[in-house]
């Protein structure tokens, strides 16, 4: 507990809140300095977005970017018709088809295509996570400009009609002019309304399996922030249309009638926490109305860049450049204000154990110090400032008649515009100018104006602690609003400096100056289509399938459909989920391939596939046996061996049978195998954890000509090539695991996606090779300077492995980082 005060976060000028604080302080005789204020708080990772990286295009100003034809054909196809049947719902005739199930499904295909190809990039040119980052910009950029542009040409195609008509005064010249104008007005819903449809499609798209695509190849779920992907900010026509604001903020954040509520609600909030904000985040100078001539700091709005993208976000650049720092906004500083969850935590009622200030702080620190009744009287005293400072400022009624005027604006059935009603709940709309708007009602306004006053009375009678929620609700929502203007006024830089190119010329010139980023879908990825590349050999050995099959017979029973039904038949099932094919199938051997070609997604990823379907083979193997049990028979054991070959395999054609020759198959051969004298005596295996050891018979000088003794007992050995080659198709995070013998391992855990889009955890083993001693079947501590590699099968091994790497990347890591260090732990039992 610190018990001297702890006033600044950074030097910066005193403020009579500090003074205040000091106060508290000093009556209190307890602070929480800095970083045990921070300790229970959510951090808010960054939202920067590089582009610093990529080349200038041919206008010298911005990136030059390519990206499919078909990708664009099919976003531009669904806004279309989304448009269409948006228009048809406000009373215009059918003028054109409707969105149907099959559109959606081909703009996510191409959707999920289009990021697939760029993951294929990362993995042939070995790019940074920035190309997904600039991929992601594009792709935004694109969905936002694509209802506009579909009004743009239906605007086009309507003053085409009108001036066609021979007769300018002619009916049909007269509906299309009222067209246009009804266009006009019903453009902003109609805008705000497609994109609402088109990202939720979006993120229900990116928070399944691309999410889980991005993760298991860079380490990242989301290379560009879900807040900036998905801000309903970057939706809205302007922040002028209250209608749709009231979707995702109170009309009190965008009030500026009678006074600056916004740098109001800013300032309190900044000035009561200023001594756990960083300097940038703290209250700017006041607004000042009437400038002096010659002041640089007034809102220059007429140096916007001409070419900024900002056409529809004046607005929300005029709010930040009053109220926040330029280096909060211009250049996305965060802090814990970013993170709206932490404005809820602090203003907590006392007492709440459970959902109090620290009820976050991490494990290692004394729990005793969180629940502290000082500090908490700490935290009541600054909620108390901060709640007095709405109250007495106004702020808490007009934030009450914010959230109660879009209720009564439904109630009113639009009779009323929402900042009406506002201005009516908040004094700012006297009653005689109200009746005036309602004059053409039946009642002349009577009924509407005798509920507003009961509202009106109702929030001037309120309870303090209704109030009170009210007020806190608002400053969790004001806080939200504040972040996305902040990531709206980013994300529409970043796009600013990007030249999507259409046309062939310009794109050939882009491409010849080496200054064009192309983006295709994964299937034209490579001109070679089809073209197999590199290939992975799955083998599995099949012991005892000779004498299940010999008690089949003397059972009349047919070992032909046993084996079809439990084994060979569920292992075919199995085939496409993880890109498949078989190659050779006998009673006692099952040689599998899986190819990588010029047409291969992330989904596909060759060795990480073999390893997922080798594991879900030994669960077939598994399930035979229980069959197997209930039957009198015997049990089926496996021996499975993955190798990997940079090269296309080659073919013979045997009539009309295809015979595949490569050397990963006699690699994967040897592998698989089970060496009889570790097999049949096992009194040297130390952990029953581990399925597979390899020993090296020759101690001698020349270790590369040694025997290697392997076992291989249900378990899975991959070859050194193909782990490397796994290495580079998913984020693998390393662990150094010690068994009670004191011997240690290492691990090597991450996920990858199959091609249905499921998520499969692999645990590696990495272990040394030690000498055989032959004197007394036992291996010595002489290693052969050589390691193998084990897919781990054992659930509870490659469950303790997973909870410890949660464990230890939780309290230092951002989700999404990669755990790079070596981790020691020590397994609780090694039985």
């Amino acid at each position: 507990m610190q018990s001297s005060c702890q006033l600044n976060f950074q030097e910066g000028p005193p403020n009579h809140q500090s003074t205040n604080t000091l106060r508290i302080c000093i009556t209190l005789g307890v602070q929480p300095n800095v970083a045990e204020f921070l300790a229970p708080l959510r951090r808010c990772p960054s939202w920067q977005v590089s582009l610093e990286q990529f080349q200038i295009g041919i206008d010298n100003r911005r990136i030059d970017v390519a990206i499919s034809h078909q990708f664009r054909s099919s976003l531009l196809s669904l806004v279309d018709k989304i448009v269409h049947e948006d228009l048809a719902k406000h009373g215009w005739a059918h003028t054109g088809q409707f969105s149907s199930g099959a559109d959606i499904e081909s703009f996510k295909s191409n959707y999920r295509s289009i990021l697939q190809g760029a993951l294929e990039q990362i993995h042939a040119n070995a790019a940074v996570k920035e190309l997904l980052q600039l991929l992601h910009l594009v792709l935004l950029k694109l969905m936002l400009d694509a209802p506009q542009s579909a009004l743009t040409r239906l605007r086009g195609q309507l003053q085409q009609d009108v001036e066609s008509t021979a007769d300018l005064h002619s009916g049909r010249a007269m509906e299309m002019h009222e067209r246009l104008v009804s266009l006009a007005r019903l453009e902003p819903g109609i805008r705000y309304r497609t994109l609402s449809r088109l990202f939720k499609i979006v993120q229900r798209l990116e928070s399944k399996e691309l999410r889980k695509m991005r993760k298991s190849v860079v380490g990242n779920s989301w290379v560009v922030s879900k807040q900036i992907l998905f801000n309903p900010l970057l939706h809205l026509p302007d922040l002028t249309s209250e209608e749709y604001l009231l979707n995702h903020y109170p009309l009190l954040c965008v009030d500026r009638e009678g006074g600056n509520y916004f740098d109001l609600a800013n300032r309190y909030i900044t000035t009561t926490y200023s001594n756990y904000l960083p300097e940038w985040a703290k209250p700017q100078a006041p607004e000042v109305d009437s400038p002096k001539s010659g002041d640089t700091t007034q809102f220059q709005i007429t140096q916007r860049e001409r070419h900024s993208g900002f056409s529809d976000f004046l607005e929300g650049q005029r709010l930040l450049e009053r109220n926040l720092s330029a280096q909060e906004f211009k250049e996305i500083y965060v802090s814990w204000l970013d993170d709206p969850r932490n404005m809820e935590m602090l203003l907590k009622q006392s007492g709440d154990a459970k959902s109090g200030w620290f009820s976050r702080a991490p494990v290692k620190h004394n729990k005793g110090l969180w629940d502290d009744p000082e500090f908490n009287q700490v935290q009541q005293q600054l909620k108390s400032n901060l709640l007095k400072q709405f109250d007495r400022s106004g702020l808490t009624r007009r934030a009450i008649a914010a959230y109660r005027t879009e209720k009564l604006y439904r109630q009113f059935n639009g009779l009323l515009s929402n900042r009406d009603i506002y201005h009516y709940l908040v004094d700012a709309l006297p009653k005689r100018t109200l009746l005036k708007k309602l004059s053409s009602t039946a009642d002349k306004g009577a009924s509407v104006v005798k509920a507003l006053d009961v509202v009106h009375g109702y929030i001037r009678r309120m309870p303090a602690n209704k109030q009170q929620s009210y007020a806190i609700r608002y400053l969790k929502d004001f806080l939200t609003f504040r972040r996305d203007l902040k990531l709206a006024y980013y994300t529409y830089q970043q796009m600013s400096q990007l030249n999507i190119l259409q046309d062939s010329e310009s794109i050939q010139l882009s491409r010849d100056n080496g200054s064009l980023y192309e983006f295709r879908l994964s299937q034209d990825a490579d001109a070679q289509e089809g073209k197999i590349k590199a290939h992975a050999i799955l083998k599995a050995d099949v012991r005892g399938s000779t004498e299940i099959t010999s008690q089949l017979v003397e059972k009349r029973l047919n070992p032909a459909t046993h084996f079809s039904m439990n084994f060979f038949g569920p292992i075919t099932k199995l085939l496409n989920r993880f890109g498949a094919k078989k190659v050779f199938v006998e009673g006692d051997a099952l040689i599998l391939s899986v190819l990588e070609t010029g047409a291969m997604t992330t989904q596909g990823m060759t060795v990480a596939n073999a390893c997922g379907l080798a594991r879900k083979i030994l669960l077939v193997m598994e399930a035979q046996n229980n069959q197997n049990s209930a039957h009198n028979l015997p049990k089926l054991e496996l021996g499975l061996g993955i190798a990997f070959s940079s090269e296309a395999p080659a073919y013979l054609n045997d009539e009309q049978r295809k015979i595949m020759i490569s050397p990963a198959i006699n690699e994967a051969d040897r592998l698989s195998s089970c060496s009889s004298e570790l097999r049949y005596d096992t009194s040297w295996r130390k952990s029953q954890r581990h399925r597979v050891e390899v020993f090296s018979d020759d101690g001698g000088s020349d270790k590369k000509s040694a025997r290697r003794l392997r076992y291989n007992v249900n378990g899975i050995e991959l070859a050194p090539p193909a782990f490397k080659k796994l290495k580079s198709e998913m984020v693998l995070h390393k662990m150094k695991v010690h068994s009670r013998s004191g011997e240690g391992d290492t691990y090597h855990v991450g996920r990858f996606v199959d091609r249905r889009g499921s998520a499969h955890w692999l645990v590696i083993r990495e272990a040394v090779i030690k000498t055989w001693q032959r004197e007394n079947n036992m291996p010595s501590a002489v290693l052969a300077d050589a390691s193998f590699y084990e897919v781990v099968t054992d659930p509870e091994l490659i469950s303790k492995v997973k909870k410890r790497l949660n464990a230890k990347r939780a309290p230092n890591q951002m989700d999404g980082q990669q755990t790079e260090e070596v981790i020691p732990l020590s397994l609780e039992s090694d039985s």
